[in-house]
């Protein structure tokens, strides 16, 4: 795909993580750009508008201009109006994964996959190396890196660093997105069973995530955490691979130490080998964090990048949107939101938020995402809570692929209510908002939960707090 050959692309369902990320990369590279989705407001709105990407509501008229090539989101089907369309007039169409893999074949591919952790990482990454003045693209599933000012750009520099997704690539085909790239390094932070719509069981995430490893070359590496035992049973089984081992336990060649966590600052160090080095600092907070620190650190430190500058560049690291995101303070109420949606990011979380606000009250408003992971990793999430001193469960957002609503809201509460004594699965945000004003007496912090619409309900609050 050449610029002589394709100028304009349309993309269906821009407003996506991955679309928008990959539409402003499009418009960067020097492609003429068009796209469409629904109206409703969502988490891209600004880093669209400031990439003067125009966003249309969906319509086959949006097709009237026949652009050469038609990038369609995993999130909708050959159902969807443009889709069809670009059927009827034989326009050429790719998966938002076949055409990254495109607009990445000429760098050395940094590809960041993980049941968790990934956009973080893969955020770490792309800033420590562009502040070492080494202008690397980067495409990262969030609404926006603050550090990094956007979550896409086009380089000039030899490395293109992507969040690389485990999920499938369309809704007709069940391959994963990530065995669409061809990385030269590849960063694995975690494997264990996500997914259920796609995967069966735990072993089907870990014979996807073998076939990515899989794709490394000889010459490459695999940044690995080892903390979970299906990445030590990639490690087993690909001998001819170089890996880099990394976690807080057994015996990796990374191992994380001296761990310390206030409510100012993280800090920790590594052994390797007899090596120790350290201490690195950071401002955002939790164990989940200090991995992706490490996979950052281990990367940049085998691309050559001094050990100062890492220091320096990760204590500098302000977060990515959605993620441990502050949305304000009004009175005795901070208000924080985040994209966990697994059980065990919920549980790092509300430990993060623990220790960092120690003499407030945590209360959680979790949105389940898809009704299929909810009632799967039901007994996971019944366990999750322990953090939360008061935990308000709303409806499901299911996605637009499931059928069926084989799990309700007020299931998941009342499981959480085996192991939690104040939980209330309550329907009307609007109810949420009134008895969190109400009863908020003390020093609280309310963190919105979950990869849905949540994030919504967070500037309510706040914009309620500060009209009160």
């Amino acid at each position: 795909m050449q610029n002589n050959i394709i100028k304009k692309i349309h993309f269906i369902g821009v407003k996506g993580v991955g679309m928008s990320a990959l539409a402003k990369i499009a418009k960067e590279i020097g492609y003429e750009v068009s796209g469409s989705d629904v109206l409703e407001s969502f988490v891209t709105d600004d880093i669209l508008s400031k990439a003067g990407i125009v966003v249309n509501e969906f319509n086959p008229n949006n097709l009237q201009n026949k652009p050469d090539l038609v990038v369609v989101s995993a999130a909708f089907d050959k159902d969807n109006v443009e889709v069809k369309e670009a059927k009827k007039k034989h326009l050429e169409i790719k998966t938002y994964s076949e055409t990254l893999a495109i607009f990445s074949r000429e760098h050395q591919l940094i590809a960041v996959a993980g049941i968790h952790g990934k956009t973080t990482t893969a955020a770490m990454i792309a800033y420590v190396l562009t502040k070492a003045n080494l202008d690397p693209s980067f495409l990262i599933g969030a609404g926006n890196i603050q550090s990094l000012g956007s979550n896409a750009h086009y380089g000039k520099g030899e490395y293109f660093v992507v969040e690389a997704d485990e999920y499938k690539k369309s809704s007709e085909d069940s391959i994963s997105k990530f065995l669409d790239l061809n990385p030269q390094i590849e960063i694995i932070t975690s494997i264990e069973m996500d997914h259920p719509d796609m995967f069966k069981m735990e072993e089907d995430v870990y014979n996807t995530f073998y076939k990515f490893a899989c794709k490394i070359p000889r010459k490459g590496f695999i940044v690995l955490c080892t903390d979970y035992q299906k990445a030590k049973k990639i490690e087993r089984n690909l001998a001819d691979r170089n890996f880099e081992t990394y976690g807080f336990e057994g015996t990796p060649k990374w191992k994380i130490t001296e761990f310390v966590e206030d409510e100012n600052e993280t800090s920790f160090f590594l052994l390797n080998k007899e090596d120790k080095i350290g201490p690195f600092k950071m401002l955002v907070p939790g164990v989940g964090n200090v991995l992706n620190a490490t996979a950052t650190i281990i990367t940049c430190l085998k691309l050559g990048l001094d050990e100062k500058l890492i220091k320096k560049h990760l204590f500098l690291f302000s977060g990515v949107k959605r993620r441990f995101e502050k949305i304000g303070h009004e009175g005795n109420i901070t208000i924080i939101d985040d994209y966990a949606h697994h059980p065990r990011a919920v549980s790092l979380t509300l430990e993060a938020l623990r220790k960092k606000f120690p003499k407030s009250k945590i209360w959680c408003i979790f949105q389940a995402h898809t009704y299929s992971r909810t009632k799967e990793l039901l007994k996971d999430f019944a366990l999750s809570f322990k953090n939360a001193d008061k935990v308000f469960i709303t409806d499901i957002y299911g996605s637009s692929r499931e059928q069926e609503q084989i799990i309700t809201g007020q299931d998941l509460a009342d499981a959480i209510k085996v192991n939690h004594r104040s939980v209330r699965y309550i329907h009307d945000w609007d109810k949420i908002i009134e008895e969190i004003i109400d009863s908020a007496s003390t020093e609280t912090v309310v963190v919105t939960m979950g990869a849905g619409d949540i994030y919504k309900i967070a500037d309510k609050i706040l914009a309620r707090l500060k009209n009160d």
